[in-house]
């Protein structure tokens, strides 16, 4: 008499926020988009004073684009961390 196999166990997949996971929480996540969204408007500003000096307004008129490109990834990094969050109510699991 045969009997039928059980499924191969799964290695324990970790949950919730942290370096095991590679999930960080909601206040990481903006804090990122935070500094992507600094660090971006900085060097297009010191470009674009750099181009205006010398006079090359299209290029100028490009980074302008470029920061409203820049606005627009912040916005959906900010929209895709606050969908993050833990449920209310819920605990972290155990370490």
């Amino acid at each position: 008499m045969t009997t039928p196999t059980s499924p191969p166990d799964e290695p324990p997949r970790p949950e919730g926020f942290g370096f095991r996971t590679g999930v960080r929480s909601e206040a990481v996540a903006i804090g990122f988009a935070v500094f992507v969204l600094a660090l971006g408007t900085a060097l297009l500003a010191i470009g674009a004073l750099i181009l205006a000096d010398a006079g090359r307004w299209g290029y100028v008129l490009a980074l302008v684009v470029l920061e409203l490109l820049f606005i627009a990834g912040f916005a959906a990094m900010v929209h895709m961390a606050r969908q993050r969050h833990r449920p209310h109510g819920t605990t972290p699991p155990p370490a």
